[in-house]
């Protein structure tokens, strides 16, 4: 059988594998089904055979298997036994409100959603990185840090992940005292060191092996990183850095021109 043989749209769409590519064979077929799934086939169309889709990437069945796995457990197909391998409805993105001085639990519980942040308490102590680092002033990076991790849900579904770096005041009352709701800020706020200036800091970029464990996600996802840095009063008591998955989070952000209000979705 030949790839122009097989009767499915993927057999003109798909890219096949690349050898020399460091990804491995099953990733490189999950990723480009999962960029088809959101660019060109609708919600539940029926995907090729596993044996079409062999020789559509030209690799094996166990491979197709592999990839169709993970597109399975992150929500992308539905498998039916006997039937086959369906395009699923999947659960629509999260809006985060660039209203970035608002807790985000607060926004997504006022929108309906059920939002929850863990506390990773035996996560790995991070140094904080040169990334907002060299941000501060040379006494600054040489103040002591406590580091904190936790990983945020919506309706159970990992879609962030937050590193915390207090400094100072900050530091002393957080080692002190439990995490309200696993939120940095609304603890802070109990002792009255809530931040006047935050600034922040944005990019994209791939995640990393450890963000991709606890975010349940593909080793090629895509997320948005948020460097921030609060002050209260001019002295330094937080950075951090919020990574928030691209395929679960959208950004929102509005403004008023000329009375006129305008939105875009990032």
């Amino acid at each position: 059988m030949t790839v122009e043989s097989v009767a499915h749209p993927i057999a003109a769409m798909a890219t096949t594998v690349d050898r020399k590519s460091p990804l491995p064979a099953w990733a490189q077929v999950e990723r480009d089904l999962r960029s088809l799934i959101d660019q060109e086939l609708e919600i539940g169309s029926q995907l090729p055979t596993e044996n079409d889709m062999a020789t559509i990437y030209g690799v094996s069945r166990i491979t197709i298997r592999q990839a169709l796995a993970a597109l399975a457990d992150h929500g992308y197909v539905e498998r039916r036994q006997g039937t086959g391998t369906f395009v699923a409805d999947r659960p629509r993105l999260v809006q985060h409100d660039f209203g970035l001085m608002t807790p985000w639990r607060d926004r997504f519980r006022a929108a309906g959603e059920t939002a929850e942040s863990v506390y990773l308490r035996d996560s790995v102590v991070e140094d904080e990185p040169y990334e907002v680092s060299h941000e501060l002033s040379a006494d600054e990076r040489l103040a002591p840090r406590l580091h904190l991790k936790r990983l945020h849900l919506v309706n159970g579904r990992p879609i962030g992940l937050t590193d915390s770096w207090l400094a100072g005041k900050a530091a002393d009352a957080l080692r002190q005292a439990p995490l309200v709701e696993s939120s940095v800020s609304k603890t802070l706020e109990t002792f009255g060191l809530a931040s006047t200036h935050v600034e922040h800091f944005l990019e994209v970029r791939s995640v990393t092996s450890t963000e991709s464990v606890l975010l349940q996600t593909g080793i090629d996802s895509q997320v948005f990183v948020d460097w921030s840095i609060g002050r209260l009063n001019g002295e330094l008591l937080e950075t951090s850095r919020t990574v928030w998955l691209g395929s679960r989070v959208r950004f929102h952000y509005a403004t008023d021109l000329t009375g006129l209000s305008a939105s875009t979705d990032v």
